[in-house]
């Protein structure tokens, strides 16, 4: 069975470069390790002579042994079909078992493989989906969509939706949200993206985000953990929000640019009132108690860097405990090694000088 889901891939395409990789050579090795925590046979799959890894940047294609209809999945999911022995695509695994059509007009004496599979479309099983979720009790749907987001929610957040899967599904015009589809385990329904172009569906994992803050890509597990937020926001945000409360705003551009502090929101309409263009500072990295850490810098100006403290006890600590010190000097590095020009720390204080200061290196610039 291994052999034959591994010789059901049509193409092999890469993920970033989208280029097509000719498959000269498939080969299935097994190997028994040690270092097994389920003690299970270990697979490898090598295409090419290279080893196929969860890492590998290949979107894999493959032809279904029940609808024969293709399917692409990431290298993870094609290693899990191999370990699983699974050589069925999301929809055949969903729709149309053999315990169901065996009552009708299977022949018994035939092989389980050989079985002819006469299942709906996705069209219809999302339609007969719907008639059943509606049937039962208010209870039931109250509590499913609690959890999954149904079409309202998803409308919200489509516009923070770059592509599904990591990176694999990326042509969101050409995909529609099924918020309810009956599926084959415990939880009866699920919700799954339906492929309007290969007449396909896949759950919505592994989102790529846009951060409504700070306007990065990143990835996150599942859309259902956005069902009540209001924000988007990626992981480095939402930690800092809890504490800082960060907003977003924005510049003269009308381009993105977050803040913490009144002392910043006042700090970007001075730049504004002078015609200034002010970005989002870049992400310094430096080490701290031996561990990696990032210091954002708040505001980017060309090719001057500007951080605005208030005055509060967060700030004190680290110069205290020198951990302000160590910020100090990556920015430095930061500076020297992005040919950047200057470093400007604005407080109240200082804010009338230090504005001026800067207004006068702008103008020189």
């Amino acid at each position: 069975m291994r052999q034959q889901i591994l010789n059901s891939i049509t193409t092999i395409t890469n993920k970033e470069t989208k280029e097509i990789i000719p498959v000269i050579k498939k080969e299935l090795i097994f190997e028994s390790s040690k270092y097994s925590s389920t003690k299970e046979n270990i697979w490898h799959v090598f295409i090419n002579d290279i080893k196929l890894k969860k890492t590998s940047l290949y979107l894999i294609s493959y032809k279904c042994s029940t609808c024969e209809e293709i399917s692409s999945i990431s290298t993870t999911q094609f290693l899990r079909k191999i370990r699983k022995c699974k050589s069925k695509c999301f929809g055949c695994s969903n729709i149309g078992t053999y315990n169901e059509l065996k009552k009708t007009t299977i022949p018994i004496n035939l092989p389980i493989n050989k079985k002819p599979c006469k299942k709906k479309s996705y069209i219809e099983q999302y339609k007969d989906s719907l008639n059943e979720f509606e049937n039962y009790p208010d209870h039931f749907k109250n509590s499913y969509l609690l959890s999954h987001l149904n079409l309202e929610d998803y409308n919200r957040i489509k516009k923070n939706i770059i592509s599904f899967s990591n990176g694999n599904k990326y042509d969101m015009d050409n995909y529609e949200y099924w918020s309810v589809y009956k599926v084959n385990n415990q939880m009866k329904f699920s919700s799954v993206i339906y492929d309007k172009v290969n007449n396909t569906i896949f759950k919505a994992n592994q989102p790529i985000i846009k951060c409504d803050n700070c306007c990065v890509n990143w990835r996150c597990k599942s859309l259902e953990m956005f069902k009540n937020s209001y924000k988007l926001l990626c992981s480095n945000c939402k930690l800092c929000n809890r504490t800082f409360k960060i907003r977003p705003t924005r510049n003269i551009n009308n381009e993105p640019i977050i803040y913490q502090s009144k002392l910043e929101l006042k700090f970007i309409n001075w730049c504004s009132e002078n015609n200034i263009i002010v970005t989002n500072g870049p992400n310094v990295d430096y080490k701290w108690n031996e561990k990696l850490h990032k210091y954002r810098v708040d505001f980017k100006i060309n090719d001057i860097l500007i951080e605005i403290k208030d005055y509060h006890i967060w700030h004190n600590n680290q110069v205290k405990s020198g951990l302000w010190d160590i910020k100090l000097n990556a920015v430095n590095n930061y500076i020297k090694d992005n040919n950047l020009k200057k470093y400007f720390f604005i407080t109240p204080k200082c804010w009338n000088q230090k504005c001026s200061e800067l207004l006068n290196v702008i103008k020189t610039n």
